[in-house]
């Protein structure tokens, strides 16, 4: 009887040492010189039916980014500059406008004159430059150079400016650098224990959406010769919000969305301590109130987001 009792008892520790094992450390690393690019990738379908009249947009947009992770300094401080190396975007837009920008294409134009300020936008936000600077625990202390870009506004086309302005400010930088370095585990991440993070994406136009979302570790997988962990994720509720101060003659006042459905995962490299690759297809449902000369016009809005990225190139 003993020694069942002892046999069952060594089963069962070493049925929960796999369990201990599947605990990690997930946490974003910045090593000195590192050097690495990343594309993102975001589609979007809308159909915004107002007083019963459908307006649908479609849009795909893909953005180069790079980074370069400086020395630090004798304080702790430790300089990262970012730079926005391409961008290529096609647009569908109502009233059969159709619009394709590609900044690798040095004589590439808009030839509707309704939009053809958006090349403006596109080509001020291309080469754009800053540096977030972190403090000695690798929290945002401040970001650097956006002035260079608040100077590129002043010979812009007035609209192509209103676009821009705001889009690039240190605020708005801090914000996304601490959102996408702040959505892992403070503690050791383990299969079925999930966790929690709100995000907030800028729509440009002063609207926003909250996302909150939800994580969960999901083990290892394989992929070109590493051994990279995967994270689950998934929206769980949405708000959307526009600054009562905006300039667009059309306001947003009351809004009630829901997450239709949302799933997605991200690939991260512990041993780098940096994401390798993210899918998130994300649709969202439900009823806005907009307001235009003081007249209410009850709207619905169907929205699909179908975001990824990829570390290029992927490094073995």
């Amino acid at each position: 009887m003993l020694r069942r009792t002892w046999l069952a008892t060594l089963a069962i520790f070493l049925t929960a040492v796999p369990a201990a094992q599947a605990q990690v450390k997930l946490e974003y690393k910045f090593p000195e010189g590192r050097k690495s690019t990343f594309k993102t990738t975001a589609k979007t379908h809308q159909i915004l039916s107002i007083m019963g009249m459908d307006v649908e947009t479609e849009a795909e947009e893909s953005v180069v980014t790079s980074s370069i992770i400086g020395k630090r300094n004798a304080d702790g401080t430790l300089p990262m500059t970012h730079k926005i190396e391409s961008i290529r975007t096609q647009l569908s837009l109502p009233g059969g406008i159709n619009v394709t920008f590609d900044s690798a294409d040095p004589n590439g134009k808009i030839e509707n004159a309704q939009v053809a300020f958006l090349g403006d936008v596109f080509k001020a936000l291309v080469g754009v430059s800053y540096s977030v600077v972190l403090d000695a625990k690798d929290k945002v202390k401040f970001v650097e150079g956006t002035e260079t870009f608040d100077a590129k506004l002043d010979g812009l086309d007035p609209k192509a400016a209103a676009v821009l302005r705001g889009r690039i400010n240190a605020e708005k930088i801090k914000q996304a650098f601490e959102q996408e370095n702040g959505n892992l585990p403070d503690v050791l991440a383990r299969q079925g224990e999930p966790w929690e993070a709100t995000e907030i994406m800028d729509l440009g136009y002063d609207q926003s959406l909250t996302l909150r979302k939800r994580f969960e570790y999901l083990g290892t997988v394989e992929k070109n010769g590493k051994t990279l962990d995967k994270i689950g994720v998934r929206a769980l509720t949405v708000v959307y919000a526009m600054d009562p101060k905006s300039a667009s003659p059309l306001k947003a006042t009351k809004s009630d969305l829901k997450v239709e459905s949302s799933e997605g995962t991200i690939l991260f490299d512990r041993e780098a301590g940096e994401k390798i690759e993210s899918t998130m297809v994300t649709r969202i449902k439900g009823n806005l109130t907009l307001t235009a000369n003081d007249k209410e016009l009850p709207t619905t809005l169907d929205l699909t987001l179908d975001i990824s990225g990829q570390r290029e190139p992927l490094e073995k």
